[in-house]
């Protein structure tokens, strides 16, 4: 029931229509994407830079249908933390590989992926 929920809450009501408090070039953007981009994210309940994250993730997979995002509980899955050597989060991965750790708003994600 950490920070989490809230992003998993404002990804069902974006999924459901709700408008995204960003602006129409930035919507633009993220549908212009042309790739299929999956993102995994490791994260922590206590983490106070990790739904900033997500929620930034969330918006492209909603926006965009060649995108997905995945949130993974570190604490929850340990094994998968060590394998992939994950020492502080958010980590995200992109298509399997490092792509970004520590805070990271929408607009550096969309300037790394376009």
């Amino acid at each position: 029931m950490g920070h989490e929920f809230t992003s998993l809450v404002l990804a069902l009501l974006q999924a459901g229509g709700y408008p995204p408090k960003v602006s129409a070039e930035t919507l633009e953007q993220i549908r212009s994407l042309d790739a299929e981009l999956e993102f995994e994210t490791y994260i922590s309940l206590s983490c106070h830079n990790c739904p900033d994250v997500v929620q930034a993730l969330n918006l492209l997979a909603v926006v965009n249908p060649r995108i997905r995002s995945t949130m993974i509980d570190g604490a929850l899955f340990q094994a998968e933390v060590a394998d992939r050597k994950v020492m502080a989060v958010p980590m995200v991965l992109l298509n399997g590989q490092p792509f970004a750790q520590g805070r990271l708003t929408l607009e550096e994600i969309l300037a790394k992926v376009d």
